[in-house]
């Protein structure tokens, strides 16, 4: 009768009564299926650009995780008993100390509500899907469950695009919007994608190591064209040098080399850069290649810092970080205030075709110039920090491990994590559900991993 009533009125609304209740009952009573469903939902969330005073939202995803937090902290506060011993690992407390100082920032930030809206979104981002995931993922089930249902959630929204996108025949120009509603813009989506491509590989390739019976191979094979493809025809440059690295990495992997002579072998890259960058800069400045609809030139015009607009807009954006450092080094100007600070601090000189004052074409274009122009030095160091002690305890865990599940699933956390690390030098993402959904859970699985003790975690 209800049904009918709201049909006839016009009431629909009143067909999402019963829904918000399934909700409810669910989060309450069935927790961790919850956050599992939520967090897999991320690649399928909608943008919703405007939903008054300002504010944007991902639905369903960012009101579901809100409430999810405030859950987990009511449960948290009202039971009074808590096992501790995973807040004592080291990345964990590095993480505790970057949302801090995120918080301490936004006391001193220059536009104190834009910042304090940004570090409680990035908090409730952290408190559900990387401590929240700490003790979810203490059953491995769970991680392979979480993993299983991204892909899925993943390769509905490559396909979707891929038809959307195939009826303007691949071009390069269409790629940019092609996957709106789900995602602002290609690098996002391509950079979400290659979390999921090392899942597949070994689901693929190791699947008995899971229970994976041998005749799904070819499907998964065929389900991971599918992401490479996306991937390939997102003409997202990042993404295409981040598959690169963490093939590298891999590599390394396999030749069991120490994580510490990795990081001195990018040191000694680093300062001999520095160094000699009149020399190589004067050699990327050859390279004339712009952006094209041909593979091979596209990825040639990744170098060219002469001519190609969106590498010396990305440039342009460093340099007035750096400036912005320069005059706020400790707290920065504020957790999310970069896209509204950084007008004054370009230069006519360095500015390009598509420069704005407002940020309307993207970020800092950096995770690591982002945290250093908006939380000062020690923000970025924090950042830095828990990227290099994640990785080098997933380097620990694959080489003290003798199990081959727990290697393997450290393996696709691992790589997954070194994609986006790596493309977080070109773009930075971490502030949207489809990003910081996989890049806190896949550090969850790391820190679980390493705390894990026979057949019992912690």
């Amino acid at each position: 009768m209800a049904g009918m009533w709201a049909a006839m009125w016009g009431q629909y609304y009143v067909f999402l009564i019963p829904v918000a209740i399934a909700v409810l009952l669910l989060s309450i009573y069935k927790t961790e299926k919850f956050i599992l469903l939520t967090g897999a939902l991320a690649p399928l969330s909608v943008n919703v650009n405007d939903i008054g005073g300002g504010l944007g939202l991902a639905l369903p995803t960012e009101p579901l995780i809100i409430w999810i937090f405030c859950l987990l902290c009511m449960r948290f506060f009202m039971q009074g008993k808590a096992n501790l011993t995973p807040l004592k690992h080291p990345v964990v407390l590095l993480v505790i100390g970057y949302t801090a100082w995120l918080w301490l920032s936004s006391v001193y930030s220059s536009m104190p509500l834009v910042s304090f809206k940004f570090s409680l979104a990035r908090t409730w981002y952290i408190v559900v899907f990387f401590i929240g995931s700490i003790y979810l993922f203490r059953k491995m089930q769970n991680i392979h469950y979480f993993f299983s249902a991204l892909v899925f959630c993943t390769l509905i929204l490559v396909i979707y695009t891929l038809i959307q996108h195939a009826a303007y025949g691949f071009i390069r120009s269409a790629s940019y919007g092609i996957s709106w509603p789900f995602f602002p813009d290609h690098g996002m989506y391509a950079a979400a994608i290659a979390f999921c491509v090392s899942i597949l590989v070994f689901y693929t390739f190791n699947g008995a190591v899971f229970g994976i019976k041998p005749g799904w191979a070819p499907l998964l094979g065929f389900f991971l064209v599918v992401l490479l493809l996306g991937i390939v025809v997102s003409y997202t440059r990042a993404t295409w040098l981040s598959l690169i690295a963490a093939l590298g990495v891999y590599v390394l992997l396999r030749f069991r080399i120490k994580f510490y002579w990795i990081m001195l072998a990018l040191v000694s890259v680093s300062a001999y850069g520095i160094i000699n960058q009149d020399t190589l800069l004067y050699n990327l400045e050859a390279n004339k290649q712009g952006s094209s609809d041909e593979l091979e030139g596209h990825v040639k015009s990744v170098s060219n810092i002469t001519t190609d607009p969106s590498n010396l807009e990305r440039i342009n954006r460093w340099k007035c970080a750096a400036r912005m450092v320069s005059e706020r080094p400790v707290f920065g100007f504020g957790p999310g205030t970069f896209v509204f600070q950084y007008g004054p601090f370009q230069q006519s000189s360095e500015m390009t075709i598509i420069s704005t004052n407002t940020g309307e074409l993207g970020d800092a274009h950096s995770e690591y110039f982002s945290a250093m122009s908006e939380t000062g030095f020690p923000g970025m160091a924090l950042w830095v920090g828990i990227t290099l002690l994640t990785m080098a305890t997933a380097f620990r865990v694959i080489y003290r491990t003798e199990d081959r599940k727990i290697k393997i699933t450290a393996l696709m956390a691992l790589l997954g994590l070194v994609t986006y690390h790596t493309h977080a030098f070109l773009n930075n993402y971490s502030q949207y559900d489809k990003i910081a959904v996989p890049l806190w859970t896949f550090s969850a699985v790391i820190v679980v991993l390493d705390l894990q003790k026979k057949d019992n975690l912690y």
